[in-house]
């Protein structure tokens, strides 16, 4: 159902808002203002829509005055997560009139079972969809860090491991023991702080599973004296050209020790007779322990996005 607000513009009387889902005769004209291309180009949207599994129910419109003013899509993922994208803001105005649509899609959210949190992500130059985001109920998480290196390029030396550690694949019917490792490696993380907490244990392993091309053989676990206590998570991602480092974690009694550089040396073993070029990853900027590792393991920085998240009440 609509969701009317009257917002105050600068320079002019307020005005009411509908928010809305879009219907078959504004799909094109929403679809074309989200992704910021001309409306020719919205059938090509929705191939890639039905191609991947996007329902565009989930495409929403804000009119005043029965004209469309901007539009949002909330795309669910697997680990109940899902990504909202929006118009992009011409002034604050603007940008608070999106933030009407955004809150208003989180509250619709918030009934479905396969979602849980939303995130948004901006470039750290976009301040008003930044303004977007806050406005509609989102709060700032991180700024993400994306890097990369040649698989083939100056390999890593094999680091020696401490005493009684050892590596081996995941095996994938053990996946309590994963769901275990992955909450005792968010204790004192410095990635995220707080995202973890956000969701369940198994959300995040579905999460993780459904990430490019799922191989368990590039799910690597170190094991100190037995025990779990690390994990390299790689999925090829074949039309970006590269592996995802999906997860890189260690809990606390074994970090300092070099794990981290060993898993990643391991782990670019893993792959060098793959097709893929690149390994890409994306870390918290403030998380200077890891990005120091991976500067010293050859990864560069390509781009900074912001990111912002909204935990949804069950």
């Amino acid at each position: 159902m609509p969701f009317r607000r009257l917002f105050g513009r600068a320079g002019g009387a307020p005005r009411p808002i509908d928010c809305a889902r879009a219907t078959p005769a504004d799909r094109a004209a929403a679809l074309s203002s989200v992704f910021g291309a001309n409306v020719a180009s919205a059938p090509t949207f929705e191939r890639r829509a039905a191609a991947n599994g996007v329902d565009l129910s989930h495409l929403w419109t804000a009119s005043t005055d029965g004209a469309m003013i901007g539009a949002a899509i909330l795309v669910p993922h697997p680990g109940r997560t899902a990504l909202v994208m929006a118009s992009a803001p011409r002034d604050h105005a603007h940008a608070a009139e999106l933030g009407q649509l955004i809150a208003t899609i989180l509250s619709e959210s918030a009934s479905m079972p396969d979602v849980r949190l939303v995130q948004a992500l901006s470039s750290p130059g976009e301040t008003l969809r930044s303004t977007a985001w806050v406005a509609g109920g989102m709060r700032h998480l991180a700024s993400l860090d994306y890097m990369e290196r040649p698989i083939n390029g100056t390999p890593l030396p094999q680091a020696s491991l401490p005493d009684g550690m050892e590596l081996a694949a995941w095996d994938p019917a053990d996946r309590a023991m994963l769901e275990t490792l992955l909450v005792e490696t968010y204790v004192e993380t410095l990635d995220c702080p707080g995202l973890a907490q956000m969701r369940t244990p198994s959300d995040i392993v579905d999460g993780h599973l459904a990430a490019g091309e799922h191989d368990p053989s590039l799910w690597t676990i170190a094991r100190l004296h037995g025990r779990p206590v690390g994990a390299l998570l790689l999925a090829p991602s074949p039309p970006t050209d590269s592996v995802e480092v999906i997860y890189l974690g260690i809990a606390a009694e074994a970090r300092g020790r070099g794990l981290g550089r060993a898993l990643l040396a391991h782990g670019l073993g893993l792959v060098t007779d793959r097709p893929e070029r690149m390994m890409a990853l994306a870390v918290d900027a403030r998380n200077t322990p890891a990005t120091a590792l991976y500067a010293r393991t050859g990864f560069r920085t390509l781009r900074r996005r912001e990111a912002f998240v909204a935990h949804l009440d069950a």
